[in-house]
């Protein structure tokens, strides 16, 4: 009976460690993707013909915005 817990036990922990794999594997996408959307933006904004400086400021802007996001994930990855 005791091997039985043993075993229900090590597949609790295999699913605790993949759980917290993913949740890192999550916020590193969503960084990616961050960075990927404001290239994209700014790639975008050249080829219409956009001010360097409006270029500029919406690439300022989006690279907050990502780092809140992460700081987020992250903090909720501590919790």
């Amino acid at each position: 009976m005791e091997w039985i817990l043993q075993v229900v036990d090590e597949f609790d922990d295999v699913l605790g460690a993949l759980r917290h794999r993913w949740l890192g594997f999550h916020a590193e996408i969503a960084a990616l993707l961050f960075a990927g959307i404001g290239v994209g933006a700014m790639l975008a904004a050249f080829a219409l013909g956009a001010d360097p400086l409006m270029v500029g400021t919406a690439a300022i802007v989006l690279n907050l915005a990502a780092l809140l996001r992460i700081r987020e994930s992250r903090t909720a990855l501590r919790a």
